[in-house]
């Protein structure tokens, strides 16, 4: 087969990037080791529920329903970044084993399963690996796949490999995609139709009850009170934010928070013109009067800054990189802006434009125009974050639905 020809070919190339990722993104040696097969600790509770979220995303889509489970069943969640891992152990503290998620190679699969002896297998928002899904369905391991989502790119691979994913699809028990839109996209990959379930976004469940959360910004400093919120940005759109804030010279703070907290470096290299101005969370920098930008580079930390800010511009629609969650904002009734790229929400932002709860821009300089008449009128942000929060409500049966067929699913083997 061309796919396993490929992945030995490509092995020392594949070693050189574990070990560049093991140090980069501080992953050490057992993300070094676990991803490569090396060594997989035997697990003392054979028959784990296996919870695989690739990572801080997949993370936090699954967090409602990992909360729900935890009572009943002994949980095993697989990550295949370091982001990941830390998020569990941020949210989760001890109560789920981690493990990093082996690598495609079937020694790999063979030995973490040997040793883990997981009873099912859950993927959430999907990965096609076809090793890992082969060899755990041999292993009489059922697999669902759990908020599921197939990328355009997915379906725009070569021909030989659509028909190895449909292939893999094969060993699936149960897709339950997240929309109608995914569900025809892995219908016209070739998956089972008999095998497909649209159940809706998993990223609603847990977002319906309100919770009140301190003010981080307020807690930090007394200089500023009001801020507006830059969240999950990614490269480029630090700067343009930044600029663009200086140029309308508002008189609140902007709050960025990355993506991946681990660029701070790269920000603050491209921000050097800025730096008096600029102070950073992870540095233990104050936040002084001086202080126009707060680069908060903390990770699984957006919610308590979504309910205080004044107003929310989503990163990652500008750059783009398909859009970020713009499901928790609209949670805790925020305002909301976002770019022309969120092709990875689309029926999501699409429902928030359909009640008014979002504003979708064409580019990032859109902002100049639309930010200043916003952040004067506390009326108009208010309808907004009310409309953006009656579509979270009317999807509090989610998280019921999803465990509804899962269950049954996982009891029946």
């Amino acid at each position: 087969m061309l796919y396993q020809l490929l992945i030995r070919l490509l092995s020392p190339l594949v070693f050189l990037i574990t070990v560049l990722e093991a140090t980069k993104r501080h992953g050490g040696w057992r993300y070094f080791a676990q991803r490569l097969g090396l060594s997989s600790p035997r697990s003392s509770e054979p028959g784990s529920l296996w919870i695989h979220c690739a990572s801080v995303g997949e993370v936090k889509a699954a967090e409602a329903l990992i909360w729900r489970l935890q009572p009943d069943e002994n949980l095993l969640v697989t990550t295949n970044t370091p982001t990941g891992a830390q998020l569990v152990e941020n949210l989760f503290h001890q109560t789920v084993r981690h493990h990093y998620l082996p690598l495609d190679y079937p020694y790999a699969i063979r030995r973490f399963l040997n040793k883990q002896r997981p009873h099912a297998l859950w993927v959430v928002e999907t990965e096609i690996w076809p090793n890992l899904y082969r060899l755990t369905h041999q292993a009489g391991i059922p697999i669902q796949l759990v908020n599921a989502r197939l990328s355009v790119k997915t379906l725009n691979s070569p021909a030989w490999l659509k028909r190895l994913y449909r292939e893999t699809l094969g060993y699936v028990q149960n897709i339950y995609a997240r929309n109608t839109s995914e569900a025809e996209r892995f219908r016209s990959l070739g998956a089972d139709a008999d095998k497909l379930h649209v159940l809706g976004n998993l990223k609603y469940a847990g977002l319906t009850s309100q919770t009140d959360y301190p003010n981080p910004i307020k807690k930090a400093s007394s200089a500023h009170s009001d801020y507006v919120l830059a969240a999950s940005t990614h490269a480029g759109e630090e700067e343009a934010l930044v600029q663009l804030w200086q140029t309308l010279q508002r008189p609140e703070l902007l709050v960025i928070v990355p993506r991946h907290p681990k660029r701070r470096n790269h920000i603050l290299k491209a921000l050097t013109a800025n730096r008096s101005q600029l102070a950073v969370l992870s540095l233990n920098e104050p936040i002084t009067t001086n202080t126009r930008f707060y680069l908060y580079d903390k990770i699984g930390a957006l919610m308590p800054l979504y309910q205080h800010a004044k107003l929310v511009i989503m990163g990652g629609g500008f750059a783009p990189k398909g859009g970020h969650n713009v499901l928790e904002p609209a949670s805790v009734k925020a305002c909301i802006l976002t770019g022309p790229d969120m092709s990875d929400f689309e029926e999501e932002t699409q429902e928030l434009l359909d009640y008014n709860g979002l504003i979708q821009l064409t580019q990032l300089d859109d902002l100049y125009q639309a930010l200043p008449p916003l952040l004067d009128d506390a009326d108009k942000r208010q309808t907004m974050g009310q409309a953006a929060f009656d579509v979270i409500q009317q999807k509090s049966h989610i998280l019921d639905d999803y465990l509804a067929h899962l269950r049954p699913a996982n009891r029946d083997k």
